[in-house]
């Protein structure tokens, strides 16, 4: 058994970094002169940032190789020394790259170690339920509800690959919330009628593409072409489309509407009524205010980043 001796949230500058970690995503970047790798790592306790440089003698061809080989999902001892750069502490890795060769095998490490889901699922599931309840009109009802509860992966993948909520569990998470903002916006503008049944099943189904975005591989879940080639609202939609019977045509239209708008002005179909535009609001404050969260989580007092991971903007804790 691999033992391990160094979690995420203990990771600090100057300290050396000998243990295994799942590995979420791998990315090849330029340097000057070269190639380097960088990889989203993370275990139970949370996720962070490590950079594979690599020895002198190793060239940016080799790099490249050996980026495309790495099994996202998958732990990987994790050799090197952590520092902070720009605020955030990463973990750079030089001759332990050689490490980077082969994942850990399975039967050597404890499972319960490595996944990181700080979603209550329980609760989620039933906030999700509360909500889907509001809705009066039984035909989105039954919409909401059976699209929510067949459609494979929905309450186990993450709700991006990287930005915001960004691990197992974190789709479902993030719609409830999302659906949570919805309602409340709705109801703090006055002298504004709007269609909460469509409101809300916009709120709760606006993201529902991303379950057929993900597949499970080792410890984590892997982005499928999908993700990028057709995208998430297509993929929504299609899924809608073959639930529509007991929807009245005009409502259903609506919720199509809000599902293909919810990027908002950076989207290809733009929002048109209040109710898109709420949820397109919601859906942005949820993201947003998720990815500040957790790139303050690690900060102590007084302490500044740069720019953090997920929003890519200044934080700080006061």
């Amino acid at each position: 058994m691999l033992e391990k001796t160094v979690f995420v949230e203990e990771i600090c500058g100057g300290m050396q970094v000998d243990a295994p970690f799942v590995v979420d995503a791998a990315e090849l970047r330029e340097k000057r002169g070269g190639k380097y790798i960088q990889l989203a790592i993370s275990d139970r306790t949370g996720q962070g940032v490590c950079k594979v440089w690599g020895t002198p003698d190793q060239n940016a061809e080799q790099i490249e190789t050996l980026c495309r080989e790495i099994r996202v999902g998958e732990a990987y001892r994790i050799q090197g020394y952590a520092k902070v750069f720009n605020g955030t502490c990463e973990v750079n890795v030089n001759d332990g790259i050689a490490s980077l060769a082969t994942p850990v095998a399975g039967d050597s490490i404890d499972p319960s170690l490595f996944v990181h889901a700080p979603a209550d699922d329980e609760s989620v599931r039933r906030g999700l339920g509360r909500m889907a309840a509001k809705i009066e009109d039984p035909g989105i009802y039954t919409l909401v509800s059976r699209v929510m509860n067949t459609t494979e992966g929905f309450f186990e993948v993450p709700a991006a690959k990287r930005r915001h909520h960004a691990y197992i569990g974190g789709l479902a998470e993030h719609t409830l919330e999302t659906a949570e903002i919805a309602l409340g916006l709705a109801g703090s503008v006055n002298r504004v009628e709007m269609d909460t049944d469509v409101l809300l099943a916009g709120a709760l189904l606006h993201d529902i593409g991303k379950a057929s975005c993900f597949r499970r591989q080792g410890f984590s879940f892997v982005a499928l072409p999908e993700y990028t080639l057709v995208g998430h609202t297509a993929l929504g939609a299609a899924a809608l489309l073959r639930h529509s019977a007991g929807v009245d045509p005009s409502r259903f239209a609506h919720l199509l509407h809000i599902v293909m708008a919810h990027h908002g002005p950076h989207g290809e179909v733009k929002p048109r009524t209040p109710e898109a535009w709420t949820v397109h609001f919601a859906d942005n404050a949820g993201a947003s205010l998720r990815s500040v969260c957790d790139d303050v989580a690690d900060l102590a007092p007084g302490e500044e980043r740069y720019q953090g991971t997920r929003c890519r903007e200044p934080v700080y804790r006061f």
